[in-house]
């Protein structure tokens, strides 16, 4: 059941991270100025955002709460880019498009706009610190409640594939604009990013917050099957366990934890790859994708319920991107490197990414209904299925990509195998946030 909408606005500092998820340079961090429900509400007036401009009348009705921040369609604005990746020193080499040598910069230019209201501006000062004693009259919370709308002495994680991975790359970059110091933020373990590593835990020192993150393509453990599996079984993919991560304060305590899954849930990346589900000992040879992706789910589910303290700890999935390859898929020769625009027509069904869907509603909700009290869902499914330009495509670095593949991971061998084709799942940044089959 959601949590009373009272108590989810008081927890509004926290949600307002919300837009790290996005890691798109267009909407940015802007959808985090909304409370966890996707209704934006007066309470957008004291997020750690400016307030939101003018409400237009839509369905026949200029009420805040007819705002639904995830129906809208991408505009073009020239005040965007939020920052430039050449500025950035947070960012791997292969998600560095400029300086790779893409000649357009129009997939940066791209703003979200809902379709009743104005989102605000991304602030990282205001993110990273803010103070507001008593809220407008028009946020239905306690008289002289105190909202802390600030990262500092907090945690961010996200936890995931190279979505995730993307996201957090881009949160860095944006939340750095706002510290005159670049050298005040740093890994705290003294490694660059890079694609091979497991985590990251980059610390912003003047504030005393860590925005981390931990690669975990199917947020369940990956590992060799047990004692007596068939030979050709080559590991095991346990979904009735969460990663080993999700424990040892590593996912568990944050402040904010921010969840992604999906596209290493496809058939050739599991059982073509002999790699087939489990639950406890048993191998479960004749589970289908599908089902194994919804065990997940609720295994996540269950451990949210049971293991995360909802009153310190907002966490939020964010549903599935879809990739744009033409001529075939990123394994058949598919490719996207010609696309410089967003598709503009409107996405009228999602009948398509069912698969990817239908088990994140029936087990933790819709971003209207939550169904685990400190829990959100980020519904981008529509809004990212019309950005095409923005992905890699063959603006890459080769030289990130080998330098990963000496350290012998699964993860970069695949992104050598394939690149060249190009990557059309994987985000330009700044830049649209998809994933690659190499997350």
């Amino acid at each position: 059941m959601a949590e009373p909408s009272v108590k989810r606005l008081a927890r509004l500092a926290i949600t307002a991270l919300l837009l790290a998820v996005m890691a798109i340079s267009a909407i940015a961090l802007l959808l985090l100025a909304c409370p966890a429900s996707t209704l934006c509400s007066a309470a957008v007036g004291w997020s750690t955002l400016s307030a939101p401009k003018k409400l237009r009348v839509c369905g026949g009705t200029a009420a805040p709460e007819a705002c639904d921040i995830f129906e809208g369609e991408w505009v073009w604005d020239d005040s965007y880019p939020l920052y430039e990746s050449k500025d950035c020193p947070f960012l791997d080499g292969g998600f560095r498009c400029s300086e790779n040598g893409r000649p357009d910069a129009s997939y940066t230019k791209w703003r979200w706009q809902p379709s009743c209201c104005d989102l605000p501006r991304f602030d990282a000062k205001r993110m990273l610190e803010t103070l507001v004693e008593n809220p407008p009259p028009l946020v239905p919370v306690p008289e002289g409640l105190k909202i802390r709308e600030r990262l500092r002495n907090k945690r961010l994680v996200f936890a995931g594939d190279s979505i995730g991975r993307n996201q957090w790359e881009s949160l860095l970059c944006m939340l750095s604009t706002g510290v005159s110091d670049k050298s005040s933020i740093y890994e705290i373990n003294g490694r660059p990013i890079t694609k091979h590593d497991g985590f990251f835990i980059f610390k912003f020192r003047d504030y005393n917050c860590t925005v981390e993150y931990y690669r975990s393509p199917f947020l369940v453990p990956q590992g060799h099957g047990p004692a007596g599996a068939p030979k050709f079984v080559k590991s095991t993919i346990r979904v009735d366990s969460m990663d080993w991560m999700s424990g040892r304060r590593k996912w568990r305590d944050a402040d904010l934890l921010i969840f992604n899954s999906g596209h290493w849930w496809t058939k050739d990346k599991t059982i073509e790859w002999c790699a087939y589900f489990r639950e406890g000992d048993e191998v479960k040879m004749d589970m289908s994708v599908n089902d194994a992706y919804r065990r997940s789910i609720q295994t996540l589910f269950d451990w949210l319920h049971r293991e995360v303290n909802s009153t310190k700890t907002q966490a939020i999935f964010r549903t599935y991107s879809p990739s744009h390859f033409s001529g075939g898929d990123w394994n058949t020769g598919g490719d996207c490197q010609l696309e410089t625009l967003p598709d503009k027509t409107p996405v009228k069904s999602i009948e398509q990414w069912a698969d990817m869907l239908k088990p994140v509603i029936d087990v933790l909700g819709s971003n209207h209904m939550p169904k685990l009290a400190g829990l959100d869902i980020l519904n981008v499914t529509r809004m990212t299925a019309q950005r095409k330009d923005g992905h890699l495509s063959v603006v890459r670095n080769p030289a990130s990509s080998r330098q990963a593949f000496l350290n012998k991971t699964s993860e970069v061998k695949e992104v050598e195998r394939i690149a060249a084709t190009g990557v059309c799942l994987v985000s330009l940044t700044p830049g649209m946030s998809f994933s690659t089959p190499s997350s």
